[in-house]
C-alpha cells in the first residue's frame, strides 16, 4: 500500500470516527428538539420515533408563560452582575499577581489553587449562614455572592496566563509617556487582554445560567427562581410535563448556543492565548 492510500484511508477513519462522535454528541439535543416538539400524546408513542409525526409548537407558547419571563429576567441579570464583578475583580488581581513581587505572593496563589478544589456542595451551609445573618436570603445579592465565590478564583487564575502574556514593556512605554499605573493598565493591558477577558466571561456565562444549587437553597419565592428552578415547575407529584420541559430547555439553551457561535473565535483565542506563558 502506498504512502498516499495509507493517507488517505487515514483521513477516512478521522473523518468517519469525527462524525460518529458528533452524532452521538448531538443525538440528546437532537431528541430535545424533537420531543419539545411533539402533542402531548406521542413523546410515549410505541415505537417512538425520533422526529414527530404532527409538529407543533404549543409546548413552546405554553411554556413562555410570565414566570419563565422572570425566571429568565433573573437569570440575566445574576449573570451580567456576576461577569461584571468577576472580571472587574479578577483583572485587578491577576495584574497585581502578574506585575508585582510582593511578600506572601506564592501563598496567595496557592489559596486560589485551594478555592477551586473545594466541590460546592460543601459551599452551601457556610455561605447560607453567611448571607443569612446579612438578612439577604430570597435576594440578588445572596446569589451574586455565591457565584462570586466559585467564580473569581478561576477568574483570576485564567486572567494571570494572559496577562503574564503582555510583555511589560508596553506599560512602561505608557509610563515614561506620562500615563499613570492605572491609565497604562485601562489603555494597554485591558485592550491586549480583551480575548482572555472574553474567555472567562464566557466560562461564567455558562457556569452561572446552569447553576441550581445555590439557585435552589438561596430562593424562596417563585420572583426569585432563577431558570434552573424555574424548571421544576413542569415535575409535579403526578407526572412529568416533558413537551413543556424539554421546550423550556430549548428556550434556555439557545442564549447561551448564540453566545458561543458569536464569541467562539475570541473565546479560543483567548484560551489559546493563556495556554503558554512567555
Amino acid at each position: 500500500m502506498s504512502a498516499k492510500t495509507r493517507r488517505r484511508l487515514r483521513r477516512i477513519v478521522l473523518i468517519a470516527l469525527q462524525i460518529l462522535v458528533l452524532a452521538f454528541t448531538l443525538l440528546p439535543f437532537f431528541w430535545m428538539i424533537s420531543v419539545s416538539l411533539k402533542p402531548a400524546t406521542e413523546p410515549f408513542a410505541i415505537p417512538a420515533r425520533l422526529w414527530p409525526n404532527h409538529p407543533t409548537l404549543e409546548n413552546f407558547r405554553t411554556a413562555f408563560k410570565p414566570e419563565f419571563r422572570r425566571y429568565f429576567l433573573n437569570s440575566t441579570i445574576l449573570s451580567l452582575t456576576t461577569i461584571a464583578i468577576s472580571v472587574s475583580v479578577g483583572l485587578l488581581a491577576a495584574y497585581a499577581f502578574s506585575r508585582f513581587r510582593f511578600r506572601g505572593l506564592g501563598v496567595l496563589l496557592v489559596g486560589i489553587i485551594v478555592a477551586q478544589m473545594f466541590p460546592v456542595a460543601t459551599m452551601i451551609i457556610p455561605i447560607f449562614k453567611m448571607v443569612k445573618q446579612a438578612g439577604l436570603l430570597n435576594t440578588y445579592g445572596a446569589l451574586i455572592i455565591a457565584y462570586i465565590t466559585i467564580t473569581l478564583p478561576v477568574s483570576i487564575w485564567m486572567l494571570i496566563g494572559f496577562i503574564s502574556n503582555i510583555p511589560p514593556d508596553l506599560e512602561e512605554a505608557a509610563l515614561i509617556d506620562g500615563a499613570t499605573r492605572l491609565q497604562a493598565f485601562w489603555k494597554v493591558v485591558v485592550p491586549l487582554a480583551r480575548h482572555g477577558i472574553i474567555a472567562v466571561a464566557v466560562w461564567i456565562v455558562v457556569v452561572t445560567w446552569q447553576e441550581f444549587i445555590f439557585a435552589l437553597a438561596f430562593t424562596q419565592t417563585k420572583e426569585m427562581r432563577t431558570l434552573s428552578v424555574g424548571m421544576n415547575d413542569f415535575i409535579g407529584q403526578y407526572g412529568i410535563r416533558y413537551g413543556e420541559l424539554m421546550a423550556t430547555s430549548v428556550m434556555i439553551s439557545i442564549p447561551i448556543v448564540a453566545i458561543f457561535f458569536i464569541l467562539q473565535r475570541q473565546f479560543v483565542a483567548g484560551l489559546t492565548a493563556g495556554a503558554t506563558k512567555g
